[in-house]
């Protein structure tokens, strides 16, 4: 694999379950004509076991699955194939620590990584994830992913030369939040 230049970009679509990372990610990834990724089909066997059983993810649990998703993610963009030099993927990204853990491990460091987060109230979470089906996220986990939730703000947001931007995505469609995403802020801008 040859190096990149900083014109390769993931954009990480993050956010507690029920916010519409994946539905967003496949609007972005549709938009700029782009592979996606799913980040939860990432997670080793041992994760989703977890979940299932209504056991919160630690910290330790997640560095394995957070690395997997950027090298996938920064391979993926990377790839000849792509001409768009972009890929899209879903994951909680729920601390700073997290967002920096997947730039700090990419396949390669001249990739620029975006993080679009999408949020909500608590109460919005809920009902939208008791009404999902076939889904390994139970509504009890939420609480444990909304407690430890780090809305990216300051010099996180890419208006103040970061590299993230918010989306509260409460009681508005999908077309509303992925308009505001492209509309809001360029996410593939130059910082």
């Amino acid at each position: 694999m040859t190096m990149t230049t900083t014109n390769t970009t993931v954009i990480v679509v993050g956010g507690p379950a029920g916010t519409g990372k994946t539905t967003q990610g496949e609007l972005i990834s549709k938009h700029f004509q782009c592979p996606f990724i799913e980040g939860d089909a990432l997670h080793p066997q041992e994760n989703v076991d977890k979940m299932s059983q209504g056991i919160p993810l630690t910290d330790e649990d997640r560095w394995g699955w957070l690395k997997q998703l950027s090298q996938v993610s920064s391979s993926k963009a990377h790839e000849l194939e792509n001409t768009t030099k972009i890929a899209v993927v879903s994951c909680s990204i729920l601390k700073k620590k997290y967002r920096d853990f997947i730039k700090e491990n990419s396949v390669d460091p001249l990739i620029k990584f975006r993080f679009v987060f999408l949020y909500t109230t608590f109460e919005e979470l809920m009902s939208r994830v008791e009404n999902r089906k076939g889904h390994y996220m139970k509504s009890d986990m939420v609480k444990s992913q909304y407690d430890i939730m780090e809305i990216p703000h300051n010099g996180e947001l890419l208006q103040n030369g970061g590299d993230a931007i918010t989306v509260d995505t409460s009681g508005k469609s999908p077309e509303q939040i992925f308009k505001e995403i492209i509309d809001t802020d360029n996410i593939l801008s130059k910082n």
